[in-house]
C-alpha cells in the first residue's frame, strides 16, 4: 500500500480518483477542479446491438488524461496490452510509489456486486499482494481488495461507452504541475467547448454522436424510444446517468457548474452570471431525469409516450441553453 495515500468517497469516478491522486502529492485540487481542468464534461449518444440499445454517457472520454496534459504532469498512458505485459507495467509504478488509475468494468468487481456492465469506472491501484491489487474506489469507503482473475477480466472488458477497455491504465511519472493552474483551467474550457460544439473536430473511440448534436438527436429519437423492444431498460438506464450512476447529478452538469464556481477564483473568464447559468442548466438536466423516470414508471401507453415527448423537449431545450453557454465561454477565452 502506498504510504500516506488516503481515500475519500466522491461524485465521479474519474474526477474522486484524481483528487485522490492530488491530496496524495499535495497538489490541492478539489474534485470539481479536477473534472473541469481534465474537460470532463461531454455528452454521446450511442446506439448498441447489446441492451440497453440506446444509451448515453455525459463525460468526455479524456477526462483523466486532459487533467495530466493541462497541469503539465508527466505521465505513461498504456491501452491493447495483455493483461500480464499491464500488471507488470502497473506494479513497476507501484513500486516507484506512484498511483495508478485503472479503467474497468464494475461487472466484474465482486465487491460492487452488479449485474450490470458499466465500464470505463475509473479506480486507482495503491498496491498489490502476490494474489490482489488493492484498489480506492469512488463508490466506496475504505480500500477494496480485488482478486487478481477479477482484475484481469474487468481490465479487458468488451463493453464500455467509448469501445472495448483493452487493458487500459494510466499512471502519472511527474510529481508537480509544471504549469500555473489559470493556463489548467483555460486549456480545461477550451477543450470542452470542443468538444460540445465541434466534437467532430476530435478523435472519439467508438461509435455515437457526440457534442450537442448528440444531446439533440436524444431529445429528437425519445417520443419513439417506447417501440424499443428494450424500451423499459433504455430509459431506467438513462434516467441513472442522468442522476445516479456516479455523475454527480444533472448528467455531470452538477459537476461542471461547482467547477466553474472555483474557477471564477482563478481566472475573469468565468463570472457569477455564467456560474448561475451552468447551475440552472444542472437543474434542467434533473428535470429530465425525472420525466425520463416518469415514462420508465408509466403504465398507461399514453402517458408513457407524454413523457418521452416531454423528455424530449425539455433535452431540445437545454441544448440550445448548453450551446449559448459554452459560446459564451469561448468567446471570452
Amino acid at each position: 500500500m502506498l504510504k500516506g495515500f488516503a481515500h475519500e468517497t466522491g461524485n465521479h469516478c474519474g474526477s474522486t480518483s484524481l483528487r485522490d491522486v492530488s491530496d496524495y502529492r499535495e497538489w490541492g485540487l478539489s474534485e470539481p477542479l479536477c473534472f473541469g481542468i481534465g474537460s470532463g464534461l461531454g455528452f454521446s449518444y450511442i446506439e448498441s446491438e447489446d441492451s440497453p440499445t440506446r444509451q448515453f454517457v455525459g463525460r468526455s472520454p479524456w477526462l483523466e488524461s486532459g487533467f495530466y496534459d493541462h497541469l503539465g504532469i508527466a505521465f505513461e498512458e498504456r491501452r491493447g496490452q495483455s493483461f500480464d505485459d499491464a500488471w507488470a507495467g502497473i506494479r513497476d509504478h507501484l513500486d516507484a510509489g506512484r498511483p495508478v488509475l485503472l479503467f474497468v468494468d464494475i461487472y466484474y468487481l465482486e465487491y460492487f456486486d452488479s449485474d450490470v456492465h458499466f465500464s470505463p469506472h475509473t479506480v486507482v491501484a495503491v498496491g498489490y499482494d502476490d494474489d490482489a491489487v488493492l484498489l480506492a474506489d469512488s463508490e466506496f469507503d475504505g480500500i477494496q481488495r480485488l482478486p487478481l482473475d477479477q482484475l484481469a477480466d474487468s481490465l479487458d472488458s468488451d463493453h464500455g461507452f467509448f469501445g472495448p477497455i483493452e487493458n487500459h491504465w494510466l499512471a502519472p511519472t511527474g510529481e508537480e504541475p509544471t504549469r500555473p493552474i489559470v493556463d489548467a483551467i483555460h486549456d480545461g474550457l477550451t477543450l470542452t467547448t470542443t468538444t460540445m460544439l465541434e466534437p467532430e473536430s476530435l478523435s472519439f473511440a467508438g461509435a455515437g454522436t457526440h457534442g450537442l448534436d448528440g444531446i439533440r438527436a436524444f431529445g429528437r429519437e425519445l417520443p419513439d424510444w417506447q417501440d424499443l423492444p428494450d424500451a423499459n431498460w433504455c430509459t431506467r438506464f438513462a434516467y441513472q446517468n442522468v442522476e445516479k450512476r456516479g455523475t454527480g447529478g444533472g448528467a455531470f452538469r452538477g459537476l461542471f457548474a461547482p467547477f466553474l464556481d472555483e474557477a471564477a477564483a482563478h481566472t475573469d473568464v468565468v463570472d457569477e452570471t455564467i456560474v448561475d447559468e451552468a447551475s440552472e442548466i444542472a437543474e434542467d438536466w434533473s428535470t429530465i431525469g425525472q420525466s425520463l423516470k416518469r415514462a420508465g414508471l408509466a403504465e398507461d401507453e399514453s402517458d408513457t409516450r407524454e413523457a418521452y415527448e416531454e423528455a424530449g423537449s425539455q433535452m431540445l431545450a437545454v441544448a440550445d441553453r448548453e450551446e449559448e453557454l459554452y459560446e459564451t465561454i469561448r468567446n471570452r477565452l
